[in-house]
């Protein structure tokens, strides 16, 4: 069962930059793809030709957070940051996007996702059975007992 959390994704990325211990960070950044729209009316936006060549990219950024001990053996709880930015903004300089989700760090991650719009990022914890929930409660409690970054 997933719930959401209200707690700020920048408190919390700083808990976890503090490396509190006997957890799992992986921190990603991905990039979907779409067809730019078109304003048309107020139902629904037209949909440019595929041949037009035209699309809108989306950075997504996901930070998930498990027990370390539980990694392996599955279970156990997630915690999970995630934003999405249509400007697409964080494209690689380069020009090149890669087709898979990419590893960054957690600095990375609070420079490109977590601006003074932050309030979009959305943090959710899943726990596979009320034991693991009532675990992470205690993860959450040291959480929030901490102070903000």
């Amino acid at each position: 069962m997933e719930r959401e959390i209200d707690i700020s994704a920048r408190h919390l990325v700083g808990w976890l930059r503090a490396d509190p211990g006997g957890l799992s960070v992986r921190a990603t950044r991905e990039y979907l793809w779409d067809s730019a729209p078109v304003a048309s009316g107020p139902e629904e936006p037209a949909r440019l030709d595929s041949e037009d060549g035209i699309e809108v990219a989306t950075t997504i950024g996901l930070v998930e957070v498990r027990p370390a001990a539980r990694q392996e053996a599955g279970g156990g709880w997630v915690l999970r940051v995630r934003v999405e930015n249509p400007l697409a903004c964080h494209l690689p300089e380069d020009g090149s996007v890669p087709d898979e989700p990419e590893e960054i760090d957690l600095d990375e991650f609070e420079a490109c996702f977590l601006d003074a719009d932050a309030e979009d990022a959305a943090v959710t914890v899943e726990a596979d059975r009320h034991p693991d929930a009532r675990a992470f409660d205690k993860v959450l409690a040291a959480i929030l007992a901490s102070r903000p970054a």
